[in-house]
């Protein structure tokens, strides 16, 4: 069963942290097996399904896929917006986005 299914079935359900963010909104948008098509056409830059839904989980991809992404979305997509979802979702609860203890990394 393909995870789409899965989520129609209410087998698994989405964190809506994780969609509600530009990155997130625009990956739900366009969806995951067509960033993964249009990412195949270089092999320096594929992925799998999984690896789509890591970056939804807060790991950000590597720059230069980070960099085909802004391009695949015609320029709905930042650098920057793809960043700050990695650090929203990762950001631990009830922590606010200025209370980073460690600093800017």
């Amino acid at each position: 069963m393909f995870r789409h299914d899965a989520l129609a079935k209410g087998r698994f359900k989405r964190v809506p942290s994780r969609w509600d963010t530009e990155f997130g909104r625009w990956v739900a948008d366009f969806g995951v097996p067509r960033i993964v098509a249009g990412l195949a056409h270089d092999p320096d830059l594929r992925v799998t399904n999984q690896a789509v839904y890591e970056w939804l989980q807060g790991h950000a991809p590597q720059p230069a896929r980070a960099m085909a992404l802004v391009e695949m979305s015609r320029g709905r997509l930042t650098l920057e917006s793809i960043y700050q979802h990695s650090r929203e979702v990762r950001q631990p609860a009830g922590a606010s986005p200025g209370n980073d203890p460690g600093g800017p990394r």
